[in-house]
């Protein structure tokens, strides 16, 4: 199987996708398929034990909706916590990302590359490193942030960001600079030329960035457990502390809210990106 690529070809305009024979698309479908389900069997282990009945930290024979009772009776301020502070990371995420993309790759420099390695680094630095330094830095005046929602989406903001930087970068990395520069020739300020052309060109790249960051908000729990007090306290952390008290029941069962979220979210993407659209 051969693929004829043109000159100037990128993920921009993919190449033509050519079709195999049916005994390969077979075979290959059903690799990707056993692959896909072996991945997923924790995830459907643990929603089936969300519906076990459970008495104490003790499974009994039968199924029953009760551990989703107890959750949403219990720990329905954690819900809220979790897609609130997400929603609020992630927009700010969006606007700081988009412009900080767009410094790294259209304004190279000494500066925009530290700031690059800057905005990088919370990639590869672990959670609870990170929480433990941010909550020093906001632990003392003049600005006490410990305990309160900002300090946990401050880290949500600082850890996610990366995945933005990088997926809006790669879309303008491919961008040619002469759409910009026919734009500001036309008398269009640079201004402008950035929201109206370059921005909505950015978009594949940000929509792909941001159900990754929103993923790993929601399931955010290194740097949380560092960060949160009782009032602010996320599923990730109620999960946690499910299992350190052997409530198990409970535990799957907030784990598997986390679960339908996340596919609603890839599978919201999907629809809005008509299929066209990846995460990775």
């Amino acid at each position: 199987m051969s693929t004829k690529w043109g000159m100037g070809q990128n993920s921009m305009r993919p190449p033509i996708i050519q079709n195999v024979s049916m005994p390969k698309r077979i075979i290959l479908t059903s690799i990707c398929l056993f692959v896909a389900l072996i991945a997923f069997l924790p995830q459907i282990v643990v929603i089936i034990t969300s519906f076990i009945k459970t008495n104490g930290p003790i499974f009994v024979k039968g199924f029953s909706l009760g551990s989703y009772e107890k959750i949403f009776y219990k720990l329905s301020k954690n819900i809220f916590n979790t897609f609130s502070y997400s929603f609020i990371a992630i927009i700010i995420i969006i606007i700081i990302g988009m412009l900080l993309s767009y410094l790294i790759v259209k304004r190279k420099g000494k500066i925009t590359a530290l700031l690059d390695l800057m905005a990088m680094s919370p990639y590869v630095i672990p959670g609870a490193v990170l929480g433990i330094c941010i909550l020093t830095a906001f632990n003392e005046p003049p600005l006490i942030l410990a305990g309160t929602p900002i300090i946990l989406i401050i880290s949500y903001v600082i850890r996610k960001m990366p995945y933005i930087i990088r997926s809006s970068s790669a879309l303008l990395y491919q961008m040619e600079p002469s759409i910009e520069e026919a734009s500001i020739n036309l008398g269009v300020s640079p201004m402008k030329t950035f929201f109206k052309i370059t921005a909505r060109m950015m978009i594949p790249g940000v929509l792909s960035g941001a159900i990754l960051s929103w993923i790993t908000t929601i399931n955010e729990l290194s740097s949380s457990i560092m960060l949160y007090s009782g009032k602010t306290a996320t599923i990730s952390v109620a999960i946690y502390t499910e299992v350190v008290r052997a409530s198990y029941g409970t535990a799957a069962a907030s784990a598997s809210i986390l679960t339908v979220a996340t596919i609603l979210s890839l599978l919201l993407f999907s629809l809005v990106t008509k299929g066209k659209g990846s995460v990775v």
